[in-house]
């Protein structure tokens, strides 16, 4: 069966791990590039369809024309990465997220949350299901790494990383990364965030030779109370060569989100098997309970609890557990490259 994701792949390689071992044939390209052969049309990040552009009017009235297109021969599956788009204070993909609930066949849920929380938002004719995101095992298998040391200016050795992966995306989630930091009870630790004041907007009255300047200004705002030699922050989307060792290298992860449905940091952190700093969010309380991780309350801030018993899972050798080890099974790509080939073969018998 060819299954048409109607954008452009993600850098985000969490769906190749499922597309490695699908039976499908997963083919992506514009949404105007659909063809009556496509059995199956999966959404993964509705944003992308219009290339993280908020669509026009006119834009969604052609994209309604097309979604009633592809009912005629197709099933419309929408894989629910999360409830709404990001950096959207504006609301201006509303309408695109709206079009999609009301013409999906199906949805694939990332957890129990979500389906409890938003089945609601889809037409009754709609199938859900709940399928879990993959481990990122390919990143193991013999991946050609680089140094990330060569990227930061401080030595890295003996030093006790803490890492925050992805892009930050309000001053709420750069505060957690902070206030978590500064909490850990250990003196040589060092935290990099490779992409940390993605939300800074710069205003556009600010000349462009002097961007850098406010960008500087900005990071002095908010880390005065870190020392120079105690974090390395970049602006950059980090090449997965230099981010799997950056992982590799970490003592602990911390999961940076406040609002999100779901985080595929969390499902890294679980692939290499490292500390993690997880906030009670979304369907992210659902997979830290099935492999009983300590969650941060968001609303009690049961920060030192929280630090302490993340630290102490490390000298419980938790991570090298029979138990721990048998528990990640459900996540592994091959499991659920099955439960999606299933969920579309019951689409395509459902009338």
């Amino acid at each position: 069966m060819e299954v048409f994701v109607p954008h452009q792949k993600d850098r985000n390689i969490y769906l190749d791990e499922i597309i490695s071992f699908s039976n499908h044939n997963f083919i992506f390209g514009n949404y105007k590039e659909y063809r009556d052969l496509y059995k199956i049309v999966n959404i993964q990040f509705p944003e992308a369809i219009f290339d993280w552009k908020s669509p026009s009017t006119e834009e969604l009235i052609n994209f309604e024309l097309q979604l009633l297109n592809w009912k005629k021969k197709s099933k419309i599956v929408y894989t629910m990465n999360d409830s709404t788009t990001h950096y959207d204070e504006k609301n201006k993909f509303s309408e695109l997220f709206n079009l999609i609930h009301k013409y999906s066949d199906g949805v694939i849920h990332l957890g129990k949350y979500s389906l409890d929380n938003y089945e609601k938002y889809f037409s009754s004719n709609c199938l859900h299901t709940i399928i879990y995101h993959p481990l990122y095992n390919s990143l193991t298998e013999d991946y050609e790494t680089k140094d990330i040391q060569s990227l930061v200016p401080t030595d890295l050795t003996d030093k006790f990383i803490v890492s925050a992966i992805g892009g930050i995306r309000s001053k709420e989630e750069l505060d957690l990364i902070l206030k978590i930091f500064k909490k850990l009870p250990i003196k040589n630790k060092f935290l990099i965030v490779p992409r940390m004041f993605q939300f800074i907007i710069i205003p556009d009255y600010i000349p462009y030779r002097f961007r850098k300047y406010y960008k500087r200004l900005i990071e002095k705002k908010y880390c005065f109370s870190l020392s120079k030699n105690q974090y390395f922050f970049s602006a950059k989307f980090l090449e997965y060569s230099y981010l799997v060792d950056l992982v590799k290298r970490s003592s602990l992860m911390i999961i940076p989100r406040i609002k999100n449905l779901n985080s595929g940091n969390l499902y890294l952190g679980l692939t290499f098997d490292k500390l993690m700093i997880i906030p009670e969010i979304g369907n992210l309380t659902e997979t830290a309970n099935y492999f009983g991780l300590p969650l941060l309350d968001l609303q009690n801030k049961n920060y030192d609890e929280v630090i302490a018993m993340v630290l102490d899972l490390k000298s419980n050798q938790y991570y090298s557990s029979e138990k721990y080890l048998a528990d990640k099974r459900l996540f592994h790509p091959e499991k659920i490259a099955k439960d999606y080939d299933a969920f579309f073969n019951l689409l395509r018998e459902f009338k």
